[in-house]
């Protein structure tokens, strides 16, 4: 497998692709101030862009229409690329004013998960040589409640779930660790989290996507490689990048099998820059596995009773 620039935009911090299939579109971010969304025609070739004041973190499709969901660094709220209106659905709870959100999927109830994280994005973290763990794992539904669940994460990352939907997995990019949790989808909640993946060696863990048979796609930021994970953790293949910092992925094309890499230019020097010319550009690479649909976010989703709180998964 051999990856293919298919844009080459050069974001700061390229991060969350999503496939639109409606549109034969790939939906991608720019995270830092200001932000940008993405969207890409396939069919056509056309890139264009949406641009907002502040920068965005997450990113998911919204049922019925063709509004998206966002997440800022404290809000999360719906975007109708039509006419530009907005609503918001969420905000960050009562946790220190230096944190925000990170990376966020949807489940297959239409349920948004999202982690939060020390603001790694502003000061005094942004130079910080290491981020405390006190990032947490929410859920939100679509009347906006929200429910907190695992307070031990210093940069949640790759969020995902196994074909059958009974594992979310949720990686911490501090650590290393991609953790594995069992996962009720009518209570809509995570338990018994363990130590699932640790790749050593191989670059930190950064956004992932899951194919039809269960393997984890996850780039390895710092590595320059996408890492194929068996269903029980073992590395299974490598595909390599000609960057160093990939940053996320998802299936998507005509068949669902070619795996779209977003990456960044944050962080790297000026001899890496002259080297790596599309850094911070989108990639596709054509597989022979077929991917798992991504969910879409569905306002209609039922409610969280239980309201915020902290659930020590693991």
């Amino acid at each position: 497998m051999r990856a293919e620039l298919i844009v080459d935009c050069r974001n700061a911090l390229g991060e969350m692709p999503v496939w639109d299939p409606s549109g034969a579109r790939l939906l991608w971010l720019d995270v830092p101030a200001p932000g940008r969304l993405f969207q890409f025609d396939t069919h056509a070739r056309d890139v264009d862009f949406f641009q907002f004041e502040h920068a965005v973190t997450g990113l998911a499709r919204v049922a019925a229409g063709h509004r998206l969901l966002l997440a800022g660094e404290r809000e999360i709220w719906t975007l109708d690329p039509g006419n530009l209106q907005t609503n918001i659905v969420a905000r960050l709870p009562d946790e220190p004013p230096l944190h925000r959100f990170n990376d966020g999927a949807v489940d297959a109830a239409g349920r948004f998960w999202v982690g939060s994280m020390p603001n790694n994005l502003a000061e005094p973290y942004r130079s910080a040589s290491h981020l405390n763990a006190t990032g947490r794992m929410y859920v939100v539904s679509g009347d906006g409640s929200m429910c907190s669940f695992e307070h031990r994460f210093a940069c949640p990352n790759a969020i995902c779930w196994s074909p059958d939907g009974t594992v979310l997995y949720a990686a911490d990019s501090v650590s290393g660790w991609i953790h594995a949790y069992e996962f009720d989808a009518a209570a809509a909640e995570i338990r018994h989290g363990r130590p699932f993946c640790r790749l050593d060696g191989l670059g930190i863990p950064d956004g992932a996507a899951v194919d039809a048979d269960g393997y984890i796609w996850n780039a390895r930021w710092g590595a320059g490689v996408v890492a194929k994970i068996d269903p029980r953790g073992r590395l299974a293949e490598t595909i390599a990048l000609p960057v160093t910092n990939p940053t996320a992925c998802c299936f998507g094309g005509a068949a669902g099998r070619t795996l779209y890499v977003t990456s960044a230019r944050y962080g790297l020097d000026p001899g890496q820059l002259l080297r790596e010319t599309h850094a911070g550009s989108v990639f596709a690479i054509e597989t022979s596995s077929r991917g798992t649909a991504s969910n879409t976010f569905n306002p209609a989703a039922a409610g969280v009773a239980r309201g915020p709180q902290n659930n020590d998964s693991r």
